[in-house]
């Protein structure tokens, strides 16, 4: 078992977020805690090999950065290959037994604000009042870091299929919504987006689509049907969708 990360309260997180905010608003670098001590208002839960160092958080940071230094701020499709690069570099650190921990949400509002501030800000700037969107700093499935890795884990290689064209709007159907916590189903439905014609109504039959998925599956057990089962309710499911538009 992997050593223990450290998280964020809810509040703590808020507080720390608010830090951070003003930091930026004022042209400060964002505050770090990746070398000498952890944030002070960090908490670590129980169980695992101990405490993760601040050594390692400064390796993972490195790493992150290393990752995303082939993608430049005015590059085309900046923020998918930002999300796309994020993702990857995340799943395969927190791979086999550290999967635990990434499903801490006090961890990922941890990651984000005390030692990832720069890359997260980066991809979610200042708006145009001057404020950082809450909901991409703390914990959450919107989370910026949380939500990239939740779509590797749950796509993986569907997300680079060229033959499979997810837009982003399909990626927060299927990811920011409750839909990814079967990855399964994820996957199927992944499978009939891209399968959708390109010549129909794409983004009304995928919205209404997953509507009708969403709320299958709150009177059916999706776990207790065979993948070909599952397949066929998706594809009736989503040409029900597309019937009614054309």
């Amino acid at each position: 078992m992997g050593a223990i990360y450290p998280r964020f309260s809810t509040e703590d997180a808020r507080r720390a977020f608010l830090d951070l905010e003003d930091a930026v608003t004022i042209g400060r670098e964002a505050p770090l805690f990746t070398s000498g001590a952890h944030h002070p208002r960090a908490y670590f839960g129980i169980g695992g090999s101990g405490k993760v160092s601040v050594s390692e958080l400064a390796r993972l940071r490195e790493e992150m950065h290393s990752q995303l230094s082939t993608v430049s701020a005015d590059q085309r499709n900046h923020d998918r290959k930002f999300d796309l690069l994020a993702g990857a570099g995340l799943a395969q650190w927190f791979a086999e037994d550290l999967r635990g921990q990434a499903a801490n949400p006090g961890m990922w509002s941890y990651l984000t604000i005390a030692v990832l501030p720069d890359l997260a800000v980066r991809r979610f700037p200042l708006d145009r009042a001057g404020r950082l969107s809450p909901d991409r700093f703390l914990a959450g499935r919107r989370n910026v870091f949380y939500r990239t890795y939740l779509r590797v884990v749950v796509l993986g290689s569907l997300l680079n299929d060229p033959e499979v064209e997810l837009f982003e709007d399909d990626l927060v159907g299927l990811i920011d919504r409750n839909l990814s916590s079967d990855h399964r189903l994820a996957r199927f439905v992944s499978e009939q987006i891209a399968s959708t014609p390109k010549e129909l109504p794409r983004r009304e039959i995928v919205r209404d689509g997953l509507k009708a998925v969403q709320f299958e599956s709150r009177v059916t057990d999706l776990g207790s049907l065979s993948d070909d089962e599952l397949r066929a309710m998706i594809t009736a499911l989503f040409g029900a969708s597309g019937r009614t538009l054309i």
